[in-house]
């Protein structure tokens, strides 16, 4: 990592260093990062140890993205009342704290309580390293920061797998899966101290606002810095900041109750939460309202309702983020269950798609600059394309040969996938109306995390309820594969609508400056009448 310039003032004698505030702040969200993709390996070791049902086995995987999604918004405007710094260290001691508690616990109940508060106090933590990173960094030196945390999430992706792999080969897989856990108290008893000495004290002033606290979190490879290009400071300057504590309730009552048929299928129960979800929903948006035309900043503002480019954006984002988590737990269940390949093997087949991934997210900026909204359109139909391949490999084949040729495909698709990730928040947050930026980033990122719950259960869902062995495994796999095409069809015409409308606007534009022009060349041939003469 090179020179870091660029800092919001020249640090004095005895104040903390910016390179060891930039440090930790990475250290922190690649720990937090890591845990969401490192999980899906261990969920075969997890069921057996803990005698775990489908249900609760579902409940375990999508809990900390639930959880994780929920805290996001809310941490963001406590980290801008009371302080980045108590929140960060908030955030990282629940976190820790918890992950002691899933290591130890022998019961599923215990756990899937262990990785909501995981997820709670990683949903806490993150969004003030986002905001220190731009406390701290003006500039150059800001867009340098970014990048690097950005990077760190990214690589967290790309490691998971791997990091799962080795620990869950290391040992007997009854207990090794504890370690999961486990691997994160040292850490945390490490990142508290360092936090105590090398963060900033500074807190804002009473109502203040600071420029670029959006209380989100990048992660994918370039999530974290195209949010910050489009973030206007001014954004919450009119508005009060507090934290919708209501709306992030009511909020998380609609991912609960969507959630809950996910798990427990069709049925009476279903009908219930399907109905108390409408009410959430409707309970919601009325709340979101009424808090907005108090003159505060809610979770969702009724402006992004009215923006088609964020809503359609957004709708690509969701779906894509679902496909990701969907894949990831198919493909672990597949292997690790229904082929008996140890745990190792199976990340090695997951590696290829995140490093896919991780190195196009590195140029696509380029990508987006010269295709916009239609070579994300293609992207999506290319990572579209790449599904059928990976379930005709398992179908046809024995599972070293699918196993090669799901991991050769998935490196396509994770280079398709990011096409489209980074590109796409960064056309569909610079479609946020005006005074509602932070909060569209907010939002944008909470619909992912609430896909990555959602989705993951269902897919763990179709895989644990079909068996484990032989044709009901390959079965489930196919049924995997159709969720993750409908999807990515769902944002291939989400996409395509809004490429549509792109293009009509700029055929519009281009109709109004040619008949601008028309009139003005018009205006300047048209006959000066004569003076009349003199009498």
């Amino acid at each position: 990592m090179g020179r870091i310039a660029g800092t919001s003032t020249p640090p004095a004698a005895g104040t903390p260093s910016p390179r060891a505030a930039l440090w930790l702040c990475l250290g922190a969200g690649f720990v937090t990062l890591l845990d969401q993709s490192v999980f899906v390996l261990a969920v075969p070791a997890m069921a057996a140890g803990l005698h775990a049902d489908s249900g609760q086995v579902q409940w375990i995987l999508a809990s900390y993205s639930l959880a994780f999604g929920v805290a996001l918004v809310p941490a963001g405007r406590l980290g801008d009342l009371l302080g980045r710094r108590k929140l960060f260290i908030a955030g990282v001691a629940v976190f820790g704290a918890f992950s002691l508690l899933g290591g130890l616990a022998s019961d599923p109940a215990v756990v899937i309580a262990a990785r909501l508060l995981q997820g709670l106090g990683a949903g806490t933590l993150n969004p003030q390293v986002l905001g220190l990173l731009q406390d701290i960094f003006t500039g150059s030196g800001r867009a340098k920061a970014l990048g690097y945390y950005a990077a760190a999430g990214g690589t967290a992706a790309v490691c998971g797998p791997l990091v799962g792999g080795i620990i869950l080969s290391a040992g007997d897989p009854a207990l090794s899966w504890r370690l999961l856990f486990l691997v994160n108290v040292p850490l945390v008893l490490v990142l508290v101290p360092l936090a105590l000495v090398y963060l900033p004290r500074a807190a804002p002033q009473p109502g203040q606002v600071r420029p670029g606290s959006t209380g989100t979190h990048g992660t994918d490879a370039a999530s974290s810095a195209s949010s910050s290009r489009i973030h206007d400071p001014s954004d919450a300057a009119p508005r009060r900041s507090a934290v919708d504590v209501p709306g992030a309730v009511l909020l998380g009552a609609v991912v609960v109750a969507s959630l809950v048929p996910t798990i427990y299928g069709p049925g009476p129960v279903a009908v219930l939460w399907a109905g108390l979800g409408a009410a959430a929903v409707l309970a919601f948006a009325g709340w979101e309202f009424s808090y907005h035309r108090r003159g505060r900043t809610p979770l969702l503002s009724p402006a992004l309702v009215k923006s088609p480019g964020y809503l359609l954006g957004t709708v690509v984002a969701l779906c894509q983020f679902g496909v990701g988590a969907a894949m990831a737990a198919v493909t672990s269940l597949y292997f690790l269950s229904g082929t008996g390949l140890p745990p190792l093997a199976a990340a090695a087949i997951l590696a290829p798609q995140a490093a896919g991934m991780l190195l196009a997210s590195s140029l696509s900026w380029r990508f987006v600059a010269r295709h916009g909204r239609t070579g994300i359109v293609a992207a999506i139909a290319a990572a579209l394309a790449c599904l059928p391949a990976k379930d005709w490999a398992v179908q046809a084949f024995d599972a070293g040969a699918a196993a090669a040729i799901v991991a050769g495909v998935g490196l396509l698709q994770g280079v398709a996938t990011g096409l489209v990730v980074a590109p796409n928040q960064t056309l569909t947050l610079a479609h946020a109306p005006q005074g509602a930026a932070g909060v569209a980033a907010g939002f944008y990122q909470l619909s992912q995390r609430f896909s990555a719950a959602l989705c993951s259960a269902a897919a763990a869902g179709m895989f644990l309820g079909q068996g484990a062995s032989g044709g009901n495994a390959r079965e489930a796999f196919h049924q995997g594969i159709l969720l993750c095409c409908a999807l990515l069809a769902a944002a291939l015409l989400a996409g395509g609508a809004d490429a549509v409308r792109i293009a009509m606007a700029g055929r519009k534009a281009r109709a109004a400056v040619a008949r601008s022009e028309k009139e003005s060349t018009t205006t300047a041939l048209a006959p000066v009448p004569a003076e009349p003469a003199d009498a």
